[in-house]
């Protein structure tokens, strides 16, 4: 018999999970020659992720290259990394982020056993 606690069924019977906006987009482009291009965004998935706000110390301290105040960490399922690492926009509360992606170690995702650990930058 398993004696581990099942994570997220227990933060959604507490009601800690909030509803995250994902969008995907499709890039166009206009005029190949001035390389205008536009991205037109499909209808949003929602996935449910328990939401932690980083502190500015551990924005510079814990993670590598200059990540904007306001930024946050999402704890979700295994099943929305690809669906993270892809979306366009991430809105929260009103806010936009984007999947923080680092130029020397790519995406800044850490993998659990049974769940990831995001860290989405805030647009400006």
């Amino acid at each position: 018999m398993d004696k581990r606690i099942d994570l997220f069924n227990y933060f959604r019977n507490e009601g800690l999970l909030k509803n995250i906006a994902v969008y995907a987009a499709k890039e166009t482009i206009l005029d190949p020659y001035e390389k205008n291009e536009s991205k037109v965004y499909s209808n949003p998935l929602t996935i449910k992720a328990l939401v932690r706000q980083v502190s500015y110390e551990s924005l510079h301290w814990k993670y590598y290259g200059q990540l904007p105040v306001g930024s946050i960490e999402l704890i979700t399922e295994k099943k929305n990394k690809t669906l993270l690492r892809t979306a366009e926009k991430i809105i929260y509360d009103g806010v936009e982020f984007k999947c923080w992606k680092d130029e020397a170690k790519g995406f800044a995702i850490l993998e659990r056993e049974d769940y990831i650990i995001v860290v989405l930058a805030k647009k400006d």
